[in-house]
């Protein structure tokens, strides 16, 4: 699909509004889902990437009415194209900040909060088979919390909100390890914060989430439509 980036300049949302932002990587073949190759083709793995973060959006966009829904990706799409990614109409999209994960996090909600938002969540794109019950439930413990977590299985979150934001939330932080969650926890308690946490939950990193995925099918618990097309186009029977 084609998109259209909004500049840096542009609010995240209404004064005193929520702000649901939707962290992606830019979907090109290889530089995505590289755990999955060669098993999968990088056009393969992209397609896997697409498919999860087109469910996870179409996830928010149903059951968040209220709060301003942005997708913020890692790099602009060559030729403005974003490969087979899916967005509910109400999504604008971004380009994230330069740095670290904690740097472009941090830039997306000191960018919201100073324009304005009360509550912001960032939710990552890993995580399509949320429970519907999560994203307002983040945005629910911000009315009398300053910070929310949703940590995964690997150490590591699927989404963080906060309605204040210290950039000595990140500091130190050691992205992408089984530490990222307790690091950020243990920041946050220096810091003062309120924190709550939701249900722990997985993302969609490895063969065995793959299996775990595929698993839960077999046992009836239906598949978002976009990785449910993925892994029909992928079944060794077509």
């Amino acid at each position: 699909m084609n998109l259209q980036l909004e500049s840096g300049s542009v609010s995240l949302s209404d004064a005193g509004g929520e702000c649901a932002i939707l962290f992606a990587r830019t979907p090109v073949p290889g530089r995505v889902k590289s755990r999955f190759l060669p098993r999968y083709s990088p056009e393969q793995a992209c397609a896997l990437h697409c498919a999860a973060t087109s469910d996870t959006a179409a996830l928010l966009a149903a059951t968040l009415p209220d709060p301003a829904l942005w997708l913020f990706l890692s790099e602009e799409p060559p030729g403005s194209e974003a490969g087979e990614l899916v967005l509910p109409q109400r999504f604008r999209c971004a380009l994230q900040a330069q740095g670290t994960l904690g740097d472009r996090m941090g830039a997306a909600f000191a960018r919201a909060l100073s324009g304005g938002a009360r509550r912001v969540v960032i939710f990552g794109s890993d995580s399509p088979t949320l429970p519907r019950s999560v994203p307002p439930l983040a945005f629910h413990h911000l009315h009398d919390s300053d910070l929310v977590v949703g940590p995964t299985d690997d150490g590591g979150y699927y989404l963080i909100g906060c309605r204040r934001f210290d950039p000595a939330l990140f500091e130190g932080v050691e992205w992408s390890t089984p530490r990222t969650c307790a690091q950020t926890l243990a920041n946050a308690a220096r810091l003062g914060y309120k924190t709550a946490l939701l249900e722990r939950w997985f993302d969609l990193d490895t063969w065995s989430d793959i299996g775990r995925l595929l698993a839960d099918a077999q046992r009836g618990v239906r598949l978002p439509p976009h990785l449910a097309a993925f892994f029909q186009q992928m079944s060794p029977s077509r």
